[in-house]
């Protein structure tokens, strides 16, 4: 606790030295991003910035949009005085209502964002697809009509594999001009190139940097991300229960060799041919043979792929403006995504905040190199002002 107290009033010292030769608005928001970090550490717990802000309303909406129906929830601050931001989960079954995404939304309003949250079904039972687009652009459409007049934009928000598809549905014609930036945080650019990394430890866009291992676990997460795309309902449910197993054994053991092992090799030799050629995928620890592996894939599951690729995208349509924020250690997406997401847009479209303290999605305890996250806050806070 010490150690975190020293680290928070030097990053704090540091902030008010900057911003003192920055002017006012400039301090009073670089205290605002403070208390933003400090509250995002707290969680539920009490914080300064609970203390000093009136606890925003939730409404639990429905909406359709062309005959879709949704469920979202919306955050009312006591004071709406950044405009309108959309925030979409990563991969979680409790949805909207993950208790961590409640804190975020919650943080995010007390600074005065009205924050709209849509229940995105598949990323509650890990089955992401182009069908998250949809439901993303149909989120920007709702909320951007929803508006004051005058007010046509709305932020985004999004965390992991959430991402691609938030990018992709702020590049729809209809959407393009509604968005006026994107957060990323810990998100991915090429598909290929995260399973990869998420198979076989290979980082090749690393710019000579060792990317550390990736987190056990996160293969078998992709695994059950994909299984919809398999044809034969049995595959399917041998394949759940595989990558289920494989995640409770790994939670469980430290060891390499996972609990349960000579079961789940009796369920892979009752795979059909699309079953043998995901499981061979997601084993796979050879760089040079993950290509030709998904190549083998179902072609409903590389159509899928291919479209949620931002590398093969035409970005420029893209008019949103871009923050990135990726941890320099991220396990289970390396930071090369975001640095090769910023480079494929224009110079100053984009802006990438390497923050030590972020562990993929989550604060780390120590708020390693602060001074990236409050950056990147501060950031955010500022262009939520020029929404208003």
């Amino acid at each position: 606790m010490r150690l975190l107290l020293h680290q928070v009033v030097c990053l704090a010292v540091l902030v008010v030295i900057v911003l003192l030769l920055a002017g006012c608005s400039s301090l009073s928001r670089g205290h605002e991003a403070l208390l933003v970090l400090g509250d995002l550490a707290a969680g539920s717990e009490e914080s300064r910035l609970k203390a000093r802000t009136e606890a925003p309303t939730r409404e639990g909406i429905r909406y359709a949009q062309e005959g879709r129906d949704y469920q979202a929830d919306v955050y009312h601050p006591a004071t709406p005085d950044r405009g309108m931001m959309i925030l979409v989960h990563g991969f979680t079954e409790d949805g909207r209502r993950d208790p961590r995404l409640v804190d975020f939304a919650t943080t995010l309003s007390r600074v005065g964002f009205t924050v709209m949250v849509p229940e995105l079904e598949g990323l509650r039972d890990y089955s992401i697809s182009t069908r998250e687009v949809v439901a993303i652009a149909d989120a920007i459409r709702h909320a951007t009509q929803a508006l004051p007049e005058g007010e046509p934009q709305t932020a985004l928000a999004a965390i992991s594999f959430a991402v691609g598809p938030a990018v992709i549905a702020a590049l729809q014609e209809d959407t393009a001009q509604r968005v006026s930036f994107i957060v990323s945080v810990g998100g991915y650019y090429d598909l290929v190139e995260m399973l990869r990394y998420v198979t076989t430890g290979e980082d090749r866009h690393g710019e000579g940097q060792a990317a550390p291992p990736p987190q056990r676990g996160a293969r078998w997460a992709v695994l059950l991300s994909q299984l919809q795309w398999l044809e034969d309902e049995r595959d399917r449910e041998r394949l759940a229960t595989i990558a289920r197993r494989r995640l409770a054994s790994q939670a469980e053991s430290a060891e390499d060799e996972p609990i349960g092992a000579e079961q789940v090799e009796e369920e892979v030799e009752r795979l059909g041919p699309q079953g043998r050629a995901l499981y061979a995928l997601v084993t796979n620890q050879d760089p040079a043979r993950v290509e030709a592996l998904i190549e083998a894939l179902p072609p409903s599951l590389i159509a899928e792929l291919e479209a949620l690729d931002l590398s093969n995208r035409d970005l420029d349509r893209l008019e949103a403006e871009l923050v990135l924020i990726h941890g320099p250690q991220d396990r289970v997406i390396p930071i090369s995504h975001s640095r090769r997401l910023r480079d494929a847009l224009p110079e100053g479209q984009a802006r990438l905040f390497e923050a030590g303290g972020l562990e993929h999605v989550a604060v780390s305890p120590g708020w390693r190199d602060g001074w990236g996250l409050w950056r990147a806050v501060n950031h955010v806070l500022r262009l939520g002002e020029q929404q208003q």
